[in-house]
């Protein structure tokens, strides 16, 4: 089994972090995080070609349904990508020299999605979903800069209150249907489910759909994720954005739909829920102005749009006839949009770590001229722009046209305002990414003419992801088949793809742009070799990096005409900064307790950098303790591996893994 080896690679990529050099340590778990990356893929084509199996894993029960194989294709693209471009990105972190600390939480953040998304136990998918939500907050405070510390204790306390509470509880009510934790299969689960109380079904499906809300940023739930993105490496966002979302909603279709079951007001809140999240988090994207939280903000959007398909799904199927066959239509397009937003919202952000990595800032006022001298990296840019806007023939337009079809034709006056909204708020997140990209690689600017191209990695990295923008928008059918889990009378075949006489083909499509392209260009043909300089009215006092309207002023009169709708956004905001602010302080209060046990009675704690100055004591610390001191002595023991050692390591090891594939 490919997922054996996959979770073996992820292993030794976190034991490979007891290397004692930073970059050494980066760079071998990152080409292990790459090979089992690869290894997932392999287990999606083993699982699309000979059906579903069930598998023990170290102990642990495995279920890889068709369901589990999408999401196992987005971790797999994601984490193969993101690991090739994080060879060399991670270097701008070298000053913490937690090479060690990176090693074990990137693996492990891994490792825990393809196993949420496999486990076949309530029990173990709650602590593998724990060891994913805890890996990837020790990656977002991994700068170790004030401000993204305070992002991550945010995200964490986020998670906890909204996402590992709801998870928790809904295992004591999945304990108590079926009264012992060895029975905690899905499927007994569910037969429980079957003949329980309908108030246990609401209960229990409930604080799932929080907990799956939470972590995908649905509305009102995605306070968390603007600071969070931005305060991540740029690498582990574009893993968060593009993996882990989707983790979530694998969640809603595996536990929610398929576990609990779904009604036609149950679909409906779902999809009001996709309709109202795609709507603020790209109003909200429109304004800003650090490419990032830009990002993050568009990341709330995009899975609206997701939220929308699968909601139709859940409205429409149960339904049966033309109207099942439509909401099975919507469904598949928002597992199709699920998969295309990993695509490209993974390449956008590679895109802003790459000008971070050369010009040190995400800020779009502070950015320009760099498409000349980051020639790749602009025009992988550009691709992934064009495909979250929705611009044939990239990937972004086929998913969404689906979702559109699916709510026009649903019948219901709330799906299909669900679906003309998307359709209008693709306009605004097209003018975002006119912003995005304009601002960044248009122009020139006079501070930026010594940069150059980032390093070979982070330009293969960011391709294999821009490169799928455009080869699934013109070829659909590489991917429909392993996505069609819900049956939708989809037609269509490489060259196609619609439903009924609603079709679209996107090679004809870019054979009659490339025309119409060629055309206009013989006859508008451009000069080149003049240059001119800019009239600046006659003053001397402006720099010629200031000709250009920056990112603040892109759509300001615009945002004053919608000004009430970010008033309230940010009084929500306010509101939510409030809750959390005073649940840290109730940390803080009865952390300052332990604190006092170990120092003297007297210790003053009125902050988190308090506790940080003191010795604090915890009980599962107390516990551990004798393995960490272990961990430590083998560290300080293992000789220091240099780079080339583990160059020849690896390769024995790729050479070992390959022939055991061989043989099998």
């Amino acid at each position: 089994m490919f997922i054996e080896y996959a979770i073996g690679a992820f292993i030794l990529g976190g034991l490979l972090g007891f290397i004692r050099d930073y970059k050494s340590a980066v760079k071998a778990s990152s080409f292990m995080a790459f090979l089992g990356s690869l290894l997932l893929l392999g287990e999606v084509y083993n699982v699309y070609t000979n059906g579903p199996v069930k598998v023990n894993l170290y102990g642990l029960p495995l279920n890889i349904t068709n369901v589990s194989a999408v999401f196992l294709l987005i971790i797999g693209i994601v984490g193969t990508a993101v690991s090739l471009y994080a060879i060399s990105y991670m270097d701008i972190f070298e000053r913490t020299g937690k090479g060690g600390v990176y090693a074990i939480a990137y693996n492990t953040f891994l490792a825990s999605m393809a196993l949420v998304v496999t486990v076949d136990s309530m029990e173990y998918f709650v602590v593998s979903w724990e060891l994913m939500t805890l890996s990837s907050f020790i990656l977002v405070f991994f700068s170790e800069r004030k401000r993204d510390v305070n992002a991550s204790a945010k995200y964490y306390i986020t998670m906890h209150f909204l996402d590992t509470i709801p998870l928790f509880l809904a295992l004591g009510t999945a304990y108590s249907l079926v009264g012992s934790f060895d029975k905690l299969s899905f499927e007994n689960i569910g037969s429980a489910l079957m003949t329980a109380p309908a108030h246990t079904k609401i209960v229990f499906g409930g604080l799932l759909l929080i907990a799956f809300m939470t972590k995908s940023g649905i509305t009102p739930f995605q306070f968390w994720v603007a600071e969070t993105y931005r305060a991540a490496p740029s690498s582990v966002s574009a893993v968060m954005a593009g993996a882990m979302e989707k983790v979530a909603l694998y969640g809603l279709i595996a536990l929610v739909w398929k576990l609990v079951g779904t009604t036609y007001s149950l679909g409906l809140l779902v999809a009001l829920l996709g309709a109202i999240t795609l709507t603020v988090g790209t109003l909200y994207a429109l304004r800003e102005t650090n490419a990032k939280r830009l990002l993050a903000y568009h990341s709330v959007g995009q899975m609206g749009y997701i939220w929308l398909g699968i909601g139709i799904g859940m409205a429409l199927i149960p339904k049966g006839g033309a109207l099942g066959a439509i909401g099975a239509l919507g469904a598949f397009a928002g597992l199709f949009h699920a998969l295309n937003h990993a695509i490209f919202k993974s390449s956008l952000f590679l895109s802003a770590g790459a000008v971070e990595y050369r010009t040190g800032t995400v800020e779009l006022n502070e950015l320009g001229g760099l498409g000349k001298h980051m020639k790749w990296t602009a025009l992988a840019a550009l691709f992934a722009s064009l495909a979250i806007s929705g611009v044939p023939p990239f990937n972004g337009f086929i998913s969404k046209w689906l979702i559109y079809v699916s709510g026009y034709q649903s019948g219901n006056l709330l799906l299909a305002f669900g679906a003309v909204l998307a359709a209008l708020i693709s306009a605004a997140t097209l003018a975002s990414f006119v912003k995005f990209y304009g601002t960044q690689f248009g122009g020139e600017m006079e501070r930026y003419e010594e940069v150059r191209e980032v390093p070979g990695t982070m330009i293969a990295g960011q391709w294999i992801l821009a490169g799928l923008t455009l080869l699934i928008g013109i070829f659909p059918g590489t991917v429909t088949g392993v996505l069609n889990v819900f049956n939708a009378p989809v037609e269509g075949n490489l060259y196609k793809i619609g439903f009924k006489s609603v079709l679209f083909s996107p090679v004809l499509f870019v054979i009659l742009l490339g025309v119409l392209v060629f055309g206009f260009y013989l006859a508008l043909k451009p000069s080149y070799g003049k240059e001119a300089k800019p009239w600046d009215c006659g003053s001397t006092q402006i720099d010629e990096d200031e000709y250009r309207i920056n990112a603040e002023g892109y759509y300001i009169k615009y945002e004053r005409k919608i000004d009430g709708f970010y008033r309230f956004g940010d009084w929500f905001y306010a509101v939510g900064a409030a809750i959390i602010h005073y649940i840290v302080r109730g940390y803080i209060w009865m952390a300052s307790y332990f604190v006092k046990i170990v120092d003297t009675p007297y210790t003053k704690v009125e902050s988190v950098a308090d506790l940080r100055k003191s010795e604090v004591l915890y009980g599962d610390e107390e516990a551990l303790k004798p393995l960490v001191r272990f961990l430590r002595i083998a560290c300080d023991v293992l000789p220091g591996i240099r780079l080339g050692t583990f160059v020849v390591l690896a390769l024995i090891t790729v050479g070992v893994v390959i022939g055991i594939l061989m043989a099998l």
